[in-house]
């Protein structure tokens, strides 16, 4: 594992490494194509492919400080083209660590519909804007999980304030590197007082600075009093929220 600039988290771990959505704001490829850390040992062209590193399951276990873990920040565990067998190793492992948290996060919410996932591991999907936040409808119909979170992230246009009423944690971040479009602030306005009157903790992460003039929100669900409670309530209102959809 490694420590991880990411302000939400302690760590990534990467059991899983490569994707196959070729979004076109994809850090983690840009990272691989350049041919950077372990990817300069592939051929150009092939460095992004899905690789498995069953070495890396034993990390966790060897941490025994209770920290929060990025799952595959450089792939997409649940993609089509993951063999199931590698997500059933991902999860035992998460299993046989259950002082720490683990953020899962994936493109393709269904891909949680097969398991039940552990209490300790957060389910959550990305969403961009109005072409693809029903993935948030989708991860609640998929995911049987304790905790689900949206990573709103990069903020590439408006999404519905339905979109977090499922969720226990919403994440919002702005696009990054060559070309990056900025965010409009009322569509980070409109979701934020949408979250807070749902009560749903909200963080923003440090690339939202430059576009948002109102005050940064930093909640770790995590971390809060009352976080149980919290569950059960976020739980509630997505039941609610599914029944008027």
């Amino acid at each position: 594992m490694n420590r991880t600039k990411i302000e939400y988290a302690d760590y990534t771990w990467n059991p899983v490494v490569g994707c196959l959505h070729r979004c076109p704001y994809c850090y983690a490829r840009r990272f691989a194509e350049r041919g950077m850390g372990e990817y300069g040992k592939h051929k150009k062209g092939h460095r992004f492919q899905p690789r498995f590193f069953p070495e890396r399951l034993q990390e966790p276990e060897k941490l025994k400080k209770p920290s929060v873990i990025l799952v595959c920040s450089m792939g997409d565990l649940w993609g089509k083209w993951v063999p199931r067998e590698w997500q059933e190793a991902v999860l035992d492992a998460i299993r046989r660590a259950p002082w720490h948290t683990f953020l899962l996060l994936t493109k393709r919410p269904w891909g949680y519909a097969p398991y039940v996932l552990p209490d300790n591991a957060w389910a959550g999907t990305t969403v961009t804007g109005p072409d693809d936040w029903e993935r948030a409808w989708d991860l609640y119909h998929a995911a049987d999980a304790k905790h689900t979170w949206i990573s709103y992230e990069p903020v590439l246009g408006p999404i519905s304030p339905d979109a977090i009423a499922v969720c226990d944690w919403l994440v919002i971040g702005a696009q990054t590197g060559p070309g990056a479009r900025p965010p409009r602030p009322e569509w980070i306005e409109e979701i934020t007082d949408e979250a807070m009157r749902l009560g749903i903790p909200v963080f923003m992460k440090d690339n939202l600075r430059p576009h948002w003039r109102g005050t940064m929100l930093r909640q770790l669900p995590w971390r809060d009093e009352g976080g149980e409670d919290g569950a059960h309530q976020g739980r509630e209102r997505s039941e609610e929220a599914a029944a008027h959809r």
